[in-house]
């Protein structure tokens, strides 16, 4: 018979397994979030610090154009195809009649192109899918010249510092890290056919899934390894994330930082209930490295 201990130490080790595979993820990890001071990022800052809500951005707007854009191969037989535009189609109340379909000289298309428009449509329903998909992208780097450079306005932005606390009313609880891979992911036909038809049906979440997101939105060319990044993936045209307030425990802001964007900081720091640390980032006086004078806390001067 099996006692309570042996439940517990097998309960123990399913959760490290699952931890450090990334199913679930780890508490207490510290993330950065560099931000840029440029157009309205102000407002976002605000309702930021103030409502602890983060923006996501649309999966199909990512800066790196390979980001979310697997290699498909299709292994599906023609006839697989036609079926599935169909009936895709007539759930948005349209006809897809191949018998009908008719090329520019009002000659009958050859099955070989009726394929390919068939496949056209399958693509075009995965981008609409990508269009409702949100991302919140992470660091475990806060002291990467290259991210101050690239995503904080050139050292005169800022960056969250979280650390993460995943509970059931926590958006980290989706914080899932990036894989990096010197091969593009390859998504097959039939598997983006079976995903469509899930997610268009409402079906739940699969281990199925869980293979699609980790190729689809979790695998970055070896070229992006130096961010170290971690995302938090919404699907549903949900374009915010909830946290915790004790989640977001200091800001720290960049070597370039104005005085007067750092006056205009304090300020909306100052209306929060939960009080935040400031620190400021410095560019290393001996070699190639961005410091954070932890010790200093600028809400305090």
């Amino acid at each position: 018979m099996i006692d309570n201990a042996d439940n517990e130490a097998v309960r123990d080790a399913a959760l490290f397994a699952a931890t450090n595979t990334g199913l679930f993820p780890q508490a207490n990890t510290s993330l950065f979030r560099y931000v840029g001071i440029r157009g309205n990022a102000w407002e976002f800052i605000e309702k930021t610090l103030l409502t602890d809500t983060l923006p996501l951005s649309r999966a199909t707007t990512l800066n790196d154009p390979f980001d979310t854009n697997p290699v498909i191969v299709n292994d599906v037989v023609t006839s697989d195809i036609f079926g599935f535009a169909e009936e895709m189609l007539r759930q948005q109340g349209q006809i897809f009649d191949l018998e009908k379909v008719v090329n520019e000289q009002g000659q009958r298309v050859s099955k070989k192109e009726l394929e390919e428009r068939a496949t056209s449509l399958i693509h075009s329903l995965f981008k609409q899918r990508n269009e409702i998909c949100h991302i919140a992208s992470f660091t475990r780097r806060i002291s990467s010249e290259l991210q101050w450079s690239h995503y904080g306005d050139s050292y005169k932005g800022l960056a969250y510092h979280f650390v993460t606390r995943p509970s059931h009313n926590s958006g980290f609880k989706l914080a899932r890290p990036v894989r990096y891979s010197l091969q593009r992911p390859i998504i097959l036909l039939s598997e983006m056919m079976d995903h469509i038809s899930t997610f268009q049906s409402g079906g739940g979440f699969t281990l199925r899934w869980l293979s699609f997101e980790q190729r689809c939105f979790l695998t970055k060319s070896m070229e992006w390894a130096y961010e170290e990044e971690q995302r938090i993936i919404k699907q549903g045209g949900i374009s915010e994330i909830s946290f915790q307030d004790r989640e977001l425990v200091s800001i720290i802001v960049g070597p370039r930082f104005p005085q007067d964007h750092l006056e205009r900081l304090k300020a909306i720091l100052a209306k929060r209930q939960r009080p935040l640390k400031l620190f400021r980032a410095q560019s290393s006086p001996t070699s190639y490295a961005v410091e954070v004078d932890w010790h200093n806390n600028l809400f305090l001067s």
